[in-house]
């Protein structure tokens, strides 16, 4: 067996046990992780014959275009369930939650025990339609397997207009709950951007400044940041990091593509991805962060140990990562936002309707409440959430009053609304859940030394990704 099949086997062993915790991102928060672009400038309209239950059954894994999605016709909706309540599915009670204090729809929830077993139980019932959610929660790594499917039905089916959200919807939100016919299928109330959470005690050490203005300009590139990485690591003999690790900044780079990993059924591996191959060897042979995985409890002890200077999220990794909720990390107050060498997202949770609702009006209801009224979005934005609602976040960043504790009274909202503006998902596409299990592995092997070059690296990812048979075999 040649070396880079081994390495290929290698990674698909690695691919299970990713997937199974796919649901649950980074396993920082109750959300999954989510993502953002351009405002949509183009809609295409179906006419009002079409039957919107009648999916594309075209094998294609490419994105709609930027800035082109698909209305049809708003259906008029009502409620036939025989128990006259809603069934909603969610791997925790974050969404469930909000629904009982922001609508008042009666509904029955079934909460999975656990992220690792919601996805095995969700595809189950959706493929058999026993105890079948009429709504149900998901995140964006597993968005398009579940929006092109026939089992999700559009939000035109449920009565809901886009010129309801689009306008002051972000792109990559809506983006994110499209099919790949562009048709719109499931919506979310976050939109999750990031910025670089940095600890200005930290900063003052190792930099000789704390203030945004000032630190921003040492993470304005990805050049920059390794010139700042290193500085880091030699003012304190390699005892403070610049990041915790390797993982922290990897989808900077992957939601920042010019094009999907499958193009023309063929695999492509975009140039901002093998930037990031080689940035991550420079940080891992020069030995510039602390080695853990995003998520773990040394992860973790990084916040609250002055050991090291910054962390890449976004509010959400702020309001449940950090450990300020409960008092467990006495550093609050220290930190602070600055906006980070490329745009990203990090968390979000989006809500569709099955094939199986029999409660419309009730689901489009919930949609509406949760996703779409301003009042509602803005009070769980007074509460530290980035909504996906731009009027609401606007006034939000520039109301003086509004600050974070843990920042040490900065309001963080200009740079986070900075970077979902500019973000753009219209390359994701249905397998990008698996694809991207499949190049970490290769970049840790090539981190690792299991592989001794780039080329190896990308020719393992590729056998490992042909494996997957994501590909249309040639005939």
């Amino acid at each position: 067996m040649s070396k880079v099949k081994i390495i290929a086997s290698i990674l698909l062993l690695s691919l299970s046990a990713a997937v199974i915790s796919a649901c649950s991102e980074a396993q920082i928060k109750p959300s999954e992780t989510s993502g953002g672009g351009t405002e949509a400038t183009r809609v295409t309209t179906l006419p009002a014959e079409s039957d919107p239950s009648k999916e594309s059954t075209a094998v294609t894994k490419e994105a709609a275009g930027p800035s082109s999605y698909t209305e049809l016709k708003a259906q008029k909706v009502s409620d036939e369930g025989e128990d006259g309540s809603l069934l909603i599915w969610g791997w925790n009670k974050e969404g469930v939650n909000l629904i009982e204090k922001y609508s008042d729809i009666s509904f029955k929830k079934q909460v999975s025990s656990g992220a690792a077993a919601y996805p095995g139980l969700l595809d189950r019932a959706l493929a058999s339609g026993e105890n079948a959610p009429d709504l149900f929660f998901f995140g964006a790594d597993s968005a398009k397997k579940y929006l092109n499917s026939e089992n999700v039905i559009p939000l035109n089916n449920l009565g809901i207009a886009y010129d309801e959200f689009m306008d002051q919807s972000y792109d990559y939100v809506v983006r994110t709950g499209t099919d790949r016919d562009g048709i719109v299928k499931g919506l979310s109330w976050q939109a999750c951007p990031c910025g670089v959470i940095y600890n200005k005690e930290v900063a003052k050490e190792v930099l000789g400044v704390s203030e945004p203005d000032e630190v921003a300009p040492y993470f304005k590139d990805w050049d920059t940041f390794l010139d700042t990485a290193r500085k880091v690591d030699k003012a304190t003999n390699g005892q403070v990091k610049m990041i915790s690790g390797t993982d922290d900044v990897w989808r900077f780079f992957l939601n920042n593509r010019s094009q999907g990993w499958i193009v023309g059924n063929e695999l492509k591996i975009d140039p901002v991805m093998e930037e990031y191959l080689n940035f991550a060897k420079i940080l891992t042979g020069e030995n510039l962060t602390a080695g853990t995985t995003q998520g773990s409890a040394a992860w973790s002890k990084n916040m609250t140990n002055h050991k090291v200077l910054a962390y890449f999220g976004s509010l959400q990794t702020i309001k449940y990562s950090m450990g300020f909720a409960d008092g467990s990390n006495k550093t609050s107050g220290e930190w602070a936002v600055v906006e980070a060498p490329a745009p990203s997202y990090l968390g979000g949770t989006w809500i569709a309707a099955t094939k199986y609702c029999d409660m419309k009006a009730s689901a489009a209801r919930v949609i509406r409440d949760l996703c779409i009224n301003e009042k509602n979005l803005a009070d769980m934005a007074a509460s530290g959430e980035f909504v996906n609602n731009k009027k609401v976040m606007l006034g939000m960043s520039t109301d003086p009053a509004f600050e974070f504790e843990s920042l040490g009274g900065q309001n963080p909202l200009p740079v986070f609304i900075k970077a979902a503006n500019a973000l753009d998902l219209s390359h994701v596409q249905e397998d990008d859940e698996y694809i991207n299990t499949a190049w970490t592995s290769a970049v840790s092997a090539y981190c690792d030394g299991k592989v001794d070059t780039i080329a190896q690296a990308e020719a393992a990812f590729k056998a490992a990704v042909e494996d997957l048979g994501v590909l249309t075999p040639s005939e």
